[in-house]
């Protein structure tokens, strides 16, 4: 089965993360198996330990999260991812 990657880069999105994440996991990508990847891109609002939790409650779709140390862009997270 083919693989879809989608890259979600987050800077400061605690209050909006997990209801894109739960859309992106049930989106119909027509057969495709999905993954997700998301760059953390140096948040200050506890953003990196909301994806810290969301990884452990074992979503159904693989989940890979990336972390900046500071925030580098935009770009630079797609490009991490």
């Amino acid at each position: 089965m083919k693989t879809l990657s989608i890259v979600v880069p987050a800077y400061n999105e605690v209050h909006t993360l997990v209801p894109a994440l739960r859309a992106v996991e049930t989106a119909n990508v027509g057969g495709l198996g999905v993954e997700i990847v998301v760059v953390d891109d140096g948040s200050t609002d506890g953003t990196r330990k909301l994806i810290e939790e969301y990884q452990t409650r074992s979503p159904r779709t693989p989940f890979i999260p990336c972390y900046h140390d500071s925030n580098r862009g935009k770009g630079a997270a797609l490009r991490t991812g």
